[in-house]
């Protein structure tokens, strides 16, 4: 079993799942994975440790870009929405929105500030509202075309839902909305000016933590990797979280550990490290 030392460099740590967001971390700068990374990953999973991409992409544009690793298997998607098992191109599992929930989420929000704007993710496709229109035919999750015209119904299994401003973004959107919204719904932050939304409770940890309840893995074995709000509550979670030295304030406080930039390729680092130690 492959064992590394923890953040005081005297305990012994065993690892036997990686699991680490996308942008910001295991990709570098150009949202590519390397091919010092792509070595790294490969290792790691030869050396018998599980290695799961955690990332607020959905599957639409984390698949492609993540299949050039060729090991990773298991992807979670849409900030723990969604896991996708790449070897079937199927996804598994749904952990979708009350659609109850929905409902109340677009009128309360509506209510406060007609300006705010919505953009969803269904089961039976994607749709925005026209003041999304700039990000969404530029966006690799929605493409060119809306899936739906309407805003999601009962019938729909509703995983993630963007929520954005003309005036507020980012960290002081999701502060401004958190007290606002009636259900204790998950709202989170990647770094882009909209803020993302997912069921009660959902996030990427949960996602992870039902992967490890499968695998017979106990979460002191998981090693995390992460740069902002959204990866927070994985890096909390897991036995070990790991912040990049380009994370966000949110990601660093909920780590153990912070490591280089995602520019340098230190995940990479850090596994080829883990690795000199078996």
């Amino acid at each position: 079993m492959v064992r590394i030392s923890g953040g005081s460099l005297t305990e012994q740590r065993r690892v036997r799942l990686i699991a680490s967001d996308l942008d910001g971390t295991l990709f570098g700068p150009d949202h590519h994975v390397t091919a010092r990374t792509a070595a790294a990953v490969q290792a790691a999973v030869s050396a018998g440790i599980h290695v799961v991409a955690a990332t607020g992409r959905s599957t639409t544009s984390a698949i492609p870009r993540i299949a050039p690793v060729e090991v990773i298997e298991t992807a979670v998607c849409s900030n723990g929405s969604l896991i996708h098992d790449l070897p079937s191109r199927a996804t598994t599992d749904r952990f979708p929105i009350d659609p109850m929930m929905v409902d109340r989420l677009f009128a309360s929000v509506s209510a406060i500030d007609q300006r705010f704007a919505f953009c969803w993710e269904t089961d039976h496709g994607n749709g925005w509202d026209d003041a999304f229109d700039d990000i969404a035919f530029v966006h690799e999750d929605l493409g060119e075309e809306r899936g739906l015209d309407r805003r999601p119904i009962v019938s729909d299994r509703t995983t993630k839902i963007m929520v954005r401003h003309p005036s507020i973004a980012q960290e002081e959107l999701r502060e401004f909305l958190v007290p606002l919204i009636a259900d204790r719904l998950t709202v989170s932050t990647s770094g882009v000016q909209f803020v993302e939304i997912t069921g009660v409770g959902v996030d990427k940890a949960t996602a992870v933590a039902e992967l490890c309840s499968r695998w017979g893995i106990e979460r002191q074995d998981v090693v995390a990797f992460g740069d902002n709000h959204n990866d927070a509550s994985l890096l909390s979670w897991a036995g070990h979280g790991i912040a990049m030295g380009n994370a966000s304030a949110a990601a660093r406080d909920a780590a153990d550990d912070v490591i280089g930039t995602n520019a340098d390729d230190a995940v990479a680092q850090w596994i080829e490290a883990l690795l000199t130690t078996r």
